[in-house]
């Protein structure tokens, strides 16, 4: 009886620029996971460079497309890894994309950024990651919106008064 194919997936949302980050993730996962058959997400702006990559399969986010259907494919896949490309200086961002290398199920995540080798990340880890940055990201949208509602209820006051230098016509 024949193995089923072992599968990795490299996720990306590269920007120009960052060609080489995404061909050493690449590297990376195919040397911890020799004769694996390499699956990305990306954008249409990655696309180029993941095809010329030879990979399995290039599932493209973008807009109109429902973004649950590119997880069903990605998870149908059974991954045992998933490499996540960062671009720029740091880790910041990406939560959209490590969200979505939780939701995959793969075993084994791998944080990957051009000229550093990749970097293993236990699920346990990633998902604190996740909570922290949304935590964050709920804080500033609340934020928002209280500093939109003092503004809000500071122009109902002038207006409702006159102010005291209106004039009138």
């Amino acid at each position: 009886m024949r193995d089923a194919p072992r599968h990795t997936f490299l996720l990306t949302f590269a920007r120009r620029g960052e060609e080489a980050a995404i061909r050493e993730a690449f590297a990376a996962l195919t040397e911890r996971h020799p004769g694996a058959q390499v699956h990305a997400v990306g954008t249409p702006v990655s696309e180029p460079v993941l095809r010329q990559l030879g990979l399995e399969r290039v599932l493209i986010y973008q807009r109109g497309k429902h973004p649950g259907r590119m997880l069903e494919e990605a998870q149908l896949c059974m991954p045992e890894a998933v490499a996540i490309v960062y671009g720029g200086e740091d880790f910041r961002g990406h939560l959209k994309l490590e969200y979505l290398a939780l939701r995959i199920g793969a075993h084994q995540i791998l944080r990957c950024r051009e000229g550093q080798p990749a970097v293993r990340l236990s699920r346990g880890r990633l998902a604190g990651v996740v909570l922290g940055k949304t935590c964050h990201l709920a804080l500033r949208v609340a934020l928002g919106m209280a500093v939109a509602l003092v503004v809000c209820a500071a122009l109902c006051l002038i207006g409702r008064g006159g102010g005291s230098r209106a004039r009138r016509p």
